[in-house]
């Protein structure tokens, strides 16, 4: 028989309840699971994750690659280093795990529709904003001031409620929801209950969306891009871009605003190719240095606004 994490967390008896304050401890240790095995299924940002163990050993699928790993030491929660690859590691607090793939670290790793903290979600028409920080949750609505900030509970995965004078419920939903009046794309819907009114809008890390997967550019200024050529974006959880310009390697800096998505100056290995790929290639590098924004078209291509151009690319499967 096989349990969900949170399943073996009650089972141990370590005090929590699915109903306790986000942030809770409910780690799977492994005097938890040495009678009955556990399976959980995560993403990584746009990385998908499974993992099922048993004892001191788990399995870990990533993307499609098989990894044995096995209980290591920890301070808290319960942390797996792959057996062949000591820089490979998957370290679980509750539900949610950081992972490390080869030394690079992903962002972190949660159910479909998990609600991460800190978390903001915010709505127009009328305005509102709410954040979850700390166990707590504020919400500030245009024209009816800020209520103060208030413990939460867990009612389930996705929806967390508040008690008192003003209650309020959140709901959110695992779906692309785009900002109404920004554009911004996001990785939630949240839905907002309070006084009666219910409150429409999007949430979650809009990083989400970009980072735990590579990008492959199949498109450069609406032109395509030349036969046998690669050019990749990797967005890393530290704020690290990096990728392939056409020729050669490139690393950068990557900031999200409130408005868009920008890549500061980039630096390039120093390689010389065939003069139509170096042409490429400028184009790449310029897109990149003039980046305004970004979305997803219907088939959930990435699309890369420039001011002086455009990318289309693809998560590599």
């Amino acid at each position: 028989m096989h349990f969900s994490i949170p399943t073996l967390a009650l089972a141990a008896t370590l005090g929590v309840l699915a109903g306790c304050a986000a942030g809770t401890d409910q780690r799977p240790a492994a005097s938890m699971i040495e009678s009955e095995g556990f399976s959980t299924q995560l993403q990584c940002g746009r990385l998908p994750v499974s993992a099922s163990g048993q004892g001191e050993q788990l399995q870990v699928e990533v993307n499609g690659e098989q990894f044995a790993m096995r209980q290591a030491i920890s301070a808290s929660g319960a942390r797996y280093v792959a057996d062949t690859e000591e820089e490979t590691s998957l370290w679980f607090k509750g539900e949610q795990a950081w992972l490390v793939l080869r030394g690079d670290e992903y962002p972190l790793c949660a159910p479909a529709g998990s609600i991460i903290e800190p978390f903001r979600a915010s709505g127009n028409e009328p305005f509102w904003s709410l954040t979850l920080e700390q166990g707590l949750l504020s919400l500030n609505r245009l024209n009816e001031g800020e209520l103060p900030a208030q413990p939460y509970v867990t009612e389930e995965r996705g929806q967390v409620s508040t008690d008192g004078a003003h209650p309020v419920s959140l709901r959110v939903t695992e779906q692309l929801c785009r900002d109404s009046m920004s554009g911004m794309p996001f990785p939630q819907r949240a839905s907002v209950q309070v006084d009666g009114a219910t409150l429409e809008g999007c949430g979650g890390d809009p990083a989400r969306l970009l980072q735990g997967g590579e990008w492959v550019v199949e498109d450069i200024d609406g032109r395509g891009i030349i036969d046998r050529s690669r050019v990749t974006l990797n967005f890393w959880r530290d704020g690290r871009v990096t990728g392939r310009a056409s020729c050669n390697n490139f690393m950068g800096q990557y900031q999200l605003t409130g408005e868009g998505l920008g890549i500061g100056q980039t630096a390039t290995t120093r390689m010389a190719c065939a003069p139509s790929l170096m042409e490429q290639e400028q184009r790449v590098l310029r897109n990149l240095e003039n980046l305004q924004g970004f979305d997803f078209d219907d088939s959930g291509a990435l699309l890369l606004r420039a001011g002086s151009g455009s990318f289309k690319a693809r998560l590599e499967n």
